[in-house]
């Protein structure tokens, strides 16, 4: 008995070792990269001994989630392997090999915790449900730190403020929906109304212009979606922020991206590409990028792509902007997955989209649901599954919206 029960107390410290590591890898994503990255390996180690502990319960049917994460990881491993083997431009820093790498970690950690965190249920809903909180006002106080040292755009700790949008955009939305799905009080519901304005606040000081655009969209549209219960009063509460929040910030940032979103595109289209700019260059990385992808359908390597760009700006005399971010990605998930690992990689991708946005509107996860709008978002004007802080941070965080989903539908049925 005794040994059995030490064996008890073993499983139970690897759990919460496991499940604290990856609410602290969340926490720390915008305030402290390393910590979050050394917690992000401390959890799959904890995750690793606790599957080889228990392999005797292999469940099957818990492998919906990890089976994709594995899916996405292996499908960039494996063309880095078949694309770069016995080549010359061969490194083990290749951005798709390490994400791919940190999706696999990432599908060992869902595994295991999915597993397991039924057994201790209450202490997981709290332990989601208050590190959430924790990220959220950790990175909500460090923008506004930021912003209030007039340093320009916020970006947190990442040094990237288009990525930091995303990704605090993704925390924002897990952690309104949660809320929001947990109670319908109206003292719950006015704090998610304070979530969102203060989300939306930070966002428009990144200046990321789509995620600007998107995040009150997403906001709605999956409010739309989950709560049409709450009636119209909470959908004008929601606008009614926006247009407060879009006023206040129209002049010292709204309004200048949205002159020299104009300004680029005209740029380009007068230019033929030729003329550098944030928007032109994406514009020209897409047109090459699609005319790439035509010709060679299966893939390449990145420095194969890059010569490929060469020589249709050598021999059409424009877009010569794509050439500026082109060795280092597209711009766009699906087409700088596409002209890499071929339709196949775009197609695991868009699989992945599928398949997780399908799984939150049948079980109404309304977080998981707000995080995949954003990550397709996104994934139009950026490449977020190569970011080495946005994948540990989506991986850990769509993880723990499955298992708050789940923890909370037991609650109720209790």
């Amino acid at each position: 008995m005794e040994v059995m029960s030490k064996a008890k107390q073993w499983r139970s410290a690897i759990y919460y070792l496991a499940l604290c590591a990856v609410v602290l890898s969340v926490m720390f994503t915008f305030i402290d990269e390393k910590t979050a990255k050394v917690t992000f390996y401390w959890a799959f180690y904890f995750s690793l001994a606790g599957v080889l502990g228990s392999v005797r319960t292999f469940n099957r049917q818990l492998l919906w989630l990890p089976g994709m994460l594995l899916l996405l990881g292996l499908s960039k491993v494996i063309w880095f392997y078949l694309a770069y083997t016995g080549s010359a431009d061969y490194s083990p820093y290749n951005d798709y090999l390490n994400a791919g790498k940190r999706m696999l970690i990432g599908g060992v950690i869902g595994y295991y915790l999915l597993a397991h965190f039924q057994t201790y249920a209450q202490q997981s809903l709290r332990l989601i449900r208050y590190g959430l909180i924790a990220a959220f006002v950790g990175a909500s106080l460090f923008g506004f730190w930021q912003y209030a040292g007039a340093m320009g755009r916020v970006e947190f700790a990442l040094d990237r403020a288009t990525i930091s949008a995303y990704g605090y955009a993704m925390l924002s939305a897990a952690l309104l929906f949660m809320l929001a799905s947990e109670s319908h009080r109206v003292s719950r519901l006015l704090i998610c109304l304070a979530i969102f304005a203060v989300s939306f606040f930070i966002i428009v000081q990144t200046g990321t212009r789509n995620m600007i655009a998107a995040y009150p969209l997403i906001i709605m549209l999956v409010g739309l979606f989950h709560f049409r219960h709450l009636g119209a009063k909470a959908m004008l509460w929601v606008l009614g922020a926006v247009v407060l929040l879009g006023a206040l910030s129209y002049k010292p940032v709204i309004e200048p991206r949205l002159d020299a979103t104009i300004a680029e595109y005209q740029l380009y289209n007068n230019a033929n590409g030729n003329q550098l700019g944030s928007l032109t260059s994406r514009l020209a990385m897409w047109r090459v990028g699609v005319a790439c992808l035509a010709e060679n359908p299966m893939g390449m390597r990145t420095e194969q792509r890059t010569a490929w760009f060469q020589h249709y700006v050598d021999t059409t005399h424009k877009d010569t902007t794509a050439m500026v971010y082109a060795p280092v990605h597209l711009h766009n998930e699906l087409l700088d997955s596409a002209t890499l690992q071929g339709i196949p990689g775009a197609l695991v991708v868009v699989l992945f989209y599928i398949v997780l946005l399908g799984w939150a509107l049948r079980n109404k996860n309304a977080p998981l649901f707000g995080i995949m709008l954003c990550i397709i978002v996104s994934g139009l004007t950026d490449v977020v599954f190569i970011s080495r802080e946005m994948t540990i941070c989506i991986v850990l965080i769509i993880i723990m919206s499955v298992m708050w989903q789940r923890l909370e539908a037991g609650k109720k049925r209790v």
